[in-house]
């Protein structure tokens, strides 16, 4: 007899179910489809948890866990606070190393803990207050570098075991954790609390940094970028929408949700 299946979406946000502007306009149907179905929207993102708690709230999606700063933290909803598993390491020994490698190696690159409010509204197109939100990190550091800087930076991150990741718009710099290492756990919390079910994860992102989730998913989407660019992700399963941003993860969810 097949087991029942208890189904989560898994979904990165700038670029996939977010577009430039921050907006999720093109999704909003399937998101109506998911409501309809009781399938939870697991927010999965390079984003501090206060910018994700703001989204969790625009999205009304209050009573789901999410997982933060590229699977720095999970976070589940326990009464009116959480349960937090940290896997990551702290800010301040990131920020540490940065200010290290910058000695060391005279790179030019900026971090978001150097920038002002201001500044980091400017560079990302953020509201102010989303800027804000945006300082506050918990495992990882947001930076600003040339892309053919990044490979000098990431060996010297590498020897003092952190890893610098690139994301649809930034780079982050973050320890040993990945967003694949986080959905992983989820799926074993999960499997424990629907026993007897079989737990099926469907995974939508668009960046380097969402490879790892997208390989411990039962299925993988690739959000195409508005330039077409996506990472190289060798999956047999693997669904590459022909729409970019949140028309793209409306197209993968009706996809998979009604064949």
């Amino acid at each position: 007899m097949k087991q029942k299946e208890v189904k989560f979406v898994i979904s990165d946000l700038d670029g996939t179910l977010l577009d430039e502007s921050y907006s999720f306009e093109g999704a909003e149907e399937a998101l109506k489809l998911l409501r309809e179905k009781n399938i939870p929207l697991i927010l999965c993102s390079s984003k501090t948890r206060a910018e994700i708690e703001l989204y969790r709230e625009r999205l009304s999606l209050k009573e789901y866990p999410f997982i933060s700063e590229n699977g720095g933290g999970i976070f589940l909803p326990s009464g009116e606070d959480y349960e937090i598993i940290s896997l990551g390491v702290p800010h301040s020994f990131i920020v540490e190393i940065l200010k290290k490698a910058k000695e060391a190696l005279g790179l030019n690159f900026k971090g978001f803990h150097e920038l002002s409010v201001e500044e980091v509204a400017r560079v990302s197109g953020l509201s102010l207050k989303e800027a804000d939100l945006a300082k506050r990190r918990d495992f990882s550091e947001t930076i600003l570098i040339d892309d053919e800087l990044a490979p000098s930076l990431e060996s010297f991150l590498k020897k003092h075991g952190l890893k610098l990741t690139k994301g649809s718009r930034f780079y982050s710099v973050t320890g040993d954790n990945d967003k694949g290492k986080a959905v992983r756990i989820l799926r074993e919390r999960f499997k424990n609390i629907y026993s007897g079910c079989e737990v099926v994860f469907i995974g939508l992102g668009d960046g380097e940094n969402d490879l790892p989730m997208l390989k411990e998913v039962d299925y993988p989407v690739l959000v195409r970028g508005k330039s077409g660019r996506l990472p190289e992700l060798n999956l047999h399963n693997l669904y590459v929408t022909e729409q970019p941003g949140p028309f793209g993860w409306a197209e993968a969810i009706f996809k998979i949700l009604r064949g």
